[in-house]
């Protein structure tokens, strides 16, 4: 008798676990891989700079960018539940959503 009951709480503890565990992963997938290609983004930024600029003010705007650009990417990367890489790290295989941080960075500025 004791056995009996032993097993039907073990197999009940099983099913509970079994059930939170698919729970958890049907309402939060993992995140997938994507990536970005930085240094395209960061081109298209050093273009739309105004020459004669000193300095000083090229690198407080080239922080401001750093600050919009780690925001674009956090902002992606939880949009589309990814963990974000650049692209050389990557051989093949990821989505590209380099043009979605863009989008996000034009709508920061």
């Amino acid at each position: 008798m004791n056995m009996q009951l032993l097993l039907v709480v073990f197999v009940s503890a099983l099913s509970g676990a079994a059930t939170s565990l698919l729970s958890e992963r049907w309402n939060n997938p993992p995140p997938r891989i994507a990536v970005i290609d930085p240094s395209v983004l960061v081109a298209e930024q050093l273009k739309q700079l105004q020459p004669g600029l000193d300095e000083a003010a090229i690198q407080t705007l080239g922080q401001a960018y750093a600050r919009r650009l780690d925001q674009a990417i956090a902002q992606i990367a939880q949009q589309y539940n990814a963990v974000i890489l650049v692209s050389p790290a990557v051989i093949s295989g990821a989505p590209d959503l380099t043009q979605e941080v863009r989008r996000s960075l034009n709508e920061l500025r």
